[in-house]
């Protein structure tokens, strides 16, 4: 399962379609805000059968910005080792070295197709390699 915590509409379906065609097996959850994003992090810790392969986590968040979801995230001990990736409209250099010092990701919206093809392929590799 991929979590993506997006607020936006338009992104939320480019990456449902890119999963279904890419990669079908693999379930696209949504929270469309930082305070949603908590709760289904709540909620998936309680529930072993949840295989969590990624967060994609848009930074501009109504309630509860993107930065304070990916603190309690990671303060879950099941989830540390979940790769996560900010794919936000970053464009400061501060905010790209906040992510490499966190250990995360970064993917600038927009993003042209072919960038998001690549990381939807990258997760799916991800998932197989994990699943094997």
């Amino acid at each position: 399962m991929v979590l993506q915590v997006e607020d936006d509409d338009a992104g939320y379906f480019v990456f449902n379609e890119l999963f279904q065609k890419i990669c079908p097996d693999i379930r696209l959850e949504r929270a469309r805000d930082g305070s949603e994003a908590l709760e289904k992090i709540e909620k998936l810790t309680a529930d072993p059968a949840v295989d969590l392969r990624l967060i994609l986590l848009d930074v501009f968040l109504p309630m509860i910005d993107g930065w304070e979801v990916l603190e309690s995230f990671r303060a879950v001990e099941e989830f540390k080792q979940v790769p996560v990736v900010i794919f936000t409209n970053l464009v400061l250099e501060r905010d790209r070295a906040r992510c490499a010092a966190l250990g995360v990701e970064y993917l600038e919206k927009p993003a042209d197709l072919q960038s998001l093809i690549g990381l939807v392929k990258e997760i799916c590799a991800r998932a197989d390699s994990a699943a094997a």
